[in-house]
């Protein structure tokens, strides 16, 4: 009985066993480790010598002993086929802006994206650029440049915000001219060769040496700064700037990318962070070829009958022997690797086991065009010649490495092309001229768009923070002892330079449409007893309702009856980030609505600055653009409705 017990159970044990195999495969990753089970490489790298059957091991687990039967490349002969980009549209699809030819030498694609109006929003630049002429002019003739073209730079309204602008209100005006007024009248004088012809009216009387210094001037001035289409004053804003997501869009344009094929277009949708990469770019047909951005630069075809191939190094490669020293100063042994660490786990693997079988072959290739290699031969150590193709893809993901994204309709005509754009590297930038937060409010079910700089008087930054205390008086209200102590109040204040967006629906009240939110640009309103209503002559208070009467641009006086005894106000942003003219009072037809998901909780922070670089010719530039990125969060504006504050307390 015994006996038989125990023949069934091992007959059971062997079939379960049998039944718990499972087919061989590749579930996770494998280490070449005693320990795989820990997180460092460490003890798998250091390799410790046991034996010589450890060694041995060793280079087996290496394919030490696997002979390829492979030369190693000598030469290689290939040919490139380029399709350079000719045309540049600014704004999204939907704008339906003209194309624009470019040309060789012109400005590169930051540049020409991103710059706006410089002159006309900072006279502090167009009185140095003043200065520059009066060093190259005789002393006789500055005053009368000075009194025929004067800078304006009137105090600021609030020297404490601005106090570069209170600085330089002091300093410029009647020490140098406008640089810009005097161009103005010069530029219907210059010839074809760019000389003047003469002098303007209010300069006849200058002697003929003041016309031979204003030619260099005006060629000087033309290069200090890159304004784009902004230099009209009649611009309606930089056409490539979408206001309702706070980011640009553009398209660059090709010629045709194969016979029967019409040209191709390279979408920008979203540029944010100053700088045009090739993953940003995405390619589709263009039907019209273009419009009327010129003539499409033909293709090209670039043949190399012999270069050289080096073998890729970077610090810490393996060696081309397991036992051979290595570079110490890399320890890819202190790598700590999860079982969940993919990307790391892929890093470490090539850098360790394919590091040494990649080889470079650079090629000189103008900047600004699709290209693609259309023959590719390689002569190894043995004489034998091969022909390589890129590599194919196994599975069916769409993205492939440094391959241009296209469109289905050009996904095999622009199959292992990658794209060279004429971008800038290393762009220094400045100090913003203006900053505005984006951040929501929860408590107060709001979003709001802080200020926190705007240029001032002098086209410098003015600290809007500080600003904003001025521009809410504190009074201490008296009471007396029969008096409530507690005070009604029908909304808290909150700062001037925070603006309401308000979310309303897009297409109005359509109960029938789905629910889609936008954020309205809002102004705040404030209202304040006329100085009468105190019962006493306040001389600070009345001080203070005159300046706001005194900023027309971005305070706006409401309609009240006279017997109200009220005076009621709305205060507007005012930086060029949130309006189209700030030097000009807000009018009514002007809106802006913005993208919900534009405000993500995180926030966001919008930037307005100089930028400057030099292009691949050697050629610098200077202009001002905007970029947006990551906020700091949520924020409270403690705005609370129907209160009651204690009377001690209340300003």
């Amino acid at each position: 009985m015994k006996r038989e017990f125990l023949k069934e159970s091992g007959a059971y044990l062997q079939g379960a066993a049998m039944a718990a195999v499972s087919k061989p495969s590749i579930t996770g990753f494998t280490r070449l480790e005693t320990q795989p089970t820990t997180v460092s490489l460490k003890l798998g790298l250091q390799a410790p010598l046991a034996d010589p059957l450890w060694m041995l091991a060793r280079q087996w687990q290496f394919n030490e002993f696997q002979g390829e039967d492979a030369g190693t490349p000598l030469s290689v002969r290939f040919e490139v086929s380029g399709l350079p980009v000719s045309r540049l549209r600014a704004g999204a699809e939907k704008d339906r802006q003209p194309w624009q030819a470019l040309a060789p030498g012109q400005a590169p694609i930051e540049t020409r994206v991103e710059a706006e109006a410089v002159w006309r929003t900072h006279p502090r630049l167009r009185g140095e650029a003043g200065l520059q002429l009066l060093r190259r002019v005789d002393a006789g003739a500055r005053p009368v440049l000075c009194s025929a073209y004067p800078l304006a730079l009137p105090a600021p309204t609030d020297g404490a915000a601005d106090m570069a602008g209170l600085l330089w209100s002091g300093v410029l005006p009647g020490r140098t001219l406008d640089a810009q007024a005097l161009a103005a009248d010069l530029t219907p004088l210059r010839g074809a060769d760019g000389l003047l012809t003469g002098l303007p009216a209010a300069l006849a009387a200058l002697p003929a040496t003041v016309q031979a210094a204003l030619d260099p001037w005006l060629a000087w001035l033309d290069g200090v700064v890159f304004e784009g289409n902004e230099a009209d004053e009649a611009a309606a804003g930089n056409p490539a700037w979408q206001r309702e997501r706070f980011e640009y869009a553009f398209a660059l344009g090709t010629g045709p990318a194969a016979p029967g094929v019409g040209a191709v277009a390279l979408d920008v949708p979203e540029y944010t962070d100053g700088h045009v990469d090739w993953d940003e770019f995405r390619a589709r047909p263009l039907a019209d070829n273009g419009g009327n951005g010129g003539d499409a630069a033909p293709a090209r075809r670039f043949s190399v009958a012999q270069r050289h191939p080096t073998p890729v190094r970077y610090p810490g490669m393996p060696a081309d022997r397991y036992w051979e020293f290595e570079d110490g100063n890399v320890n890819f042994a202190g790598a700590e690797a999860g079982a969940t660490d993919l990307l790391r786990l892929s890093v470490t693997e090539f850098a360790l086991t394919f590091g040494n079988d990649w080889f470079m072959l650079p090629v000189r290739l103008p900047a600004g065009g699709l290209y693609r290699v259309t023959r590719f031969e390689v002569v190894d150590s043995f004489g034998i010649v091969s022909t390589a193709g890129p590599i194919s893809a196994v599975t069916t993901s769409p993205w492939r490495m440094f391959e241009v994204n296209a469109a289905p309709a050009l996904k095999d005509l622009l199959a292992h092309t990658v794209f060279i754009p004429d971008s800038l590297d290393g762009v220094m930038e400045s100090e913003p001229l203006e900053q505005t937060l984006f951040v929501r409010d929860e408590m107060a079910n709001l979003a709001w768009a802080i200020e926190k700089k705007v240029q001032g008087v002098s086209g410098e930054a003015l600290d809007r923070d500080l600003e904003a205390k001025g521009l809410a008086f504190q009074q201490q209200v008296k009471f007396a002892a029969t008096d409530p102590q507690l005070v009604y109040r029908l909304a808290t204040p909150v700062p001037a330079n925070w603006t309401p967006l308000l979310p309303v629906r897009r297409n109005g009240l359509q109960l029938a449409d789905p629910l889609d939110i936008q954020l309205e640009r809002a102004g705040m309103k404030r209202f304040y007893p006329a100085p009468a209503v105190l019962g006493a002559d306040d001389p600070a208070f009345s001080d203070f309702l005159d300046g706001l009467d005194a900023q027309p641009n971005f305070i706006s006086p409401l309609p009240i009856p006279e017997d109200a005894n009220v005076r009621a106000y709305v205060f507007y942003p005012r930086g060029h980030l949130l309006r189209q003219n700030p030097n000009r009072p807000m009018p009514e037809a002007e809106r802006l609505w913005l993208e919900e998901e534009e405000v993500p909780r995180i926030g966001a922070t919008l930037k307005r600055k100089f930028q400057y670089a030099r292009s691949a010719d050697g050629r610098s530039w200077l202009w001002v653009g905007r970029s947006k990125t990551a906020g700091r969060g949520e924020a409270s504006s403690q705005l609370r409705f129907d209160v009651a504050v204690k009377a001690s307390t209340l300003r």
